[in-house]
């Protein structure tokens, strides 16, 4: 063990989407890798306030790699600087001594802990985000000194990720040269949502019986959280001003805009279905039965439902806000980028591919083949690539 590179990724507690991520590092028999969780929030019924019920996500998130759990001292566990107090750092960074640290959030007491252990001891780090550029970067007071804080906090990080074009400008943008950079896919499990996609297609009709929706009706997908940011009236402005009596949207989902999204389908008479919150081994059998998906948020780095929605072969239709709008979607190609708020538009190509359907199946097939490369096994490619970069930059 001792010949390995010790190698510890702090994460702020368990995500469905970054499990996958650390059982692939797992495989790698040169590391001496552990995930240290700053808290177990993942794993325990959490009440949404939107929702109006209690979440559990229903994967197992803990299985098939090295983690450890420290205590987090804090009272306020869901948000703000006081949300991280791990006063177990000071051992694993001072004791543990581990060669590479890779961290992803500079807003909480636990993440400067990390940093000012790891730099007064030498240790590399390897930095990861998702965020995208919002439009009003430097334009108050607040956003200047964001910008004079990040650029200071990136600069003592080694290595810098990037999880797709938009978080690439990103960091451009505070300061990150280009060669200090590597790619980190934003991916989801593909091989899980493939699984459910071939147990499901064969049954899409029966499916579409349970739930109330004729057999030949176009899908739409919205499969969100209902908040004003990711925009479901657009959607449904914009089927309203086609002919829509063989259109279906399904909602997945639910949040604060639900009571104004079934107000307006009641009122124009719109055929929609609102299933409500749906778990990872539960949402399957919609995007199963679904012909187009739709993600037009005014602000959202990397929708992970987007990537999950590919994998069930469906066309995109994306706003160019989106961070991993122009990797994922080819315009013309596996759907069509839109500007935010451009109904009209989006009314058009829902209109077009409603009424081309054989163009959009070809769409969807080719959504399929891009999402098929972004995957936790480059992820973990990257982020050994990086480890190799900074262990070989230290015994020059």
């Amino acid at each position: 063990m001792s010949n390995k590179i010790k190698f510890y990724y702090f994460a702020p507690h368990p995500v469905q989407y970054h499990v996958g991520i650390y059982r692939e590092l797992a495989k790698n028999n040169y590391l001496d890798f552990k995930v240290i969780y700053e808290d177990n929030i993942g794993l325990k019924p959490i009440y949404v306030e939107e929702f109006k019920k209690e979440i559990k996500w229903d994967i197992d998130l803990i299985s098939g790699y090295p983690h450890e759990f420290m205590k987090n001292y804090s009272s306020e566990e869901r948000g703000g600087f006081l949300s991280r107090v791990n006063f177990s750092i000071f051992k694993k960074i001072l004791v543990d001594k581990p060669n590479v640290i890779l961290f992803k959030t500079y807003t909480t007491f636990s993440d400067f802990l990390i940093l000012f252990l790891g730099k007064i001891t030498s240790r590399k780090f390897i930095f990861r985000g998702e965020a995208t550029l919002r439009g009003n970067e430097g334009k108050t007071f607040k956003s200047k000194l964001k910008e004079k804080f990040l650029r200071w906090w990136l600069s003592k990080c080694n290595i810098v990720m990037y999880s797709c074009t938009g978080n690439k400008e990103y960091w451009k943008y505070y300061g990150v040269d280009e060669s200090k950079m590597l790619p980190i896919p934003c991916a989801v499990d593909n091989i899980f949502f493939q699984n459910e996609f071939q147990k499901y297609k064969n049954k899409k009709d029966n499916i579409k019986s349970e739930l109330g929706i004729d057999k030949d009706d176009f899908v739409i997908l919205f499969s969100a959280r209902f908040t004003t940011r990711k925009r479901p009236l657009d959607l449904l402005n914009a089927v309203k001003k086609i002919d829509n009596k063989n259109i279906t949207i399904l909602f997945v989902g639910d949040g604060l805009e639900r009571e104004n999204m079934e107000n307006f389908v009641n009122k124009n008479n719109l055929k929609a279905i609102f299933t409500g919150f749906m778990n990872q081994t539960q949402i399957g059998k919609y995007y199963s039965i679904a012909d187009l998906d739709i993600v037009i948020s005014d602000y959202d780095p990397s929708p992970k439902a987007m990537n999950e929605a590919m994998n069930f072969e469906l066309p995109i239709i994306v706003t160019d806000i989106v961070g991993t709008a122009y990797d994922l979607v080819k315009d013309g190609e596996n759907g069509y980028i839109i500007k935010v708020g451009d109904i009209d538009t989006l009314a058009q190509k829902i209109d077009y591919l409603n009424k081309n359907r054989t163009i959009a199946k070809k769409m969807g097939e080719k959504s399929l083949e891009i999402v098929n490369e972004w995957t936790f096994e480059k992820d973990a490619y990257y982020i050994n690539e990086a480890i190799e970069r900074l262990m070989k930059n230290d015994s020059k």
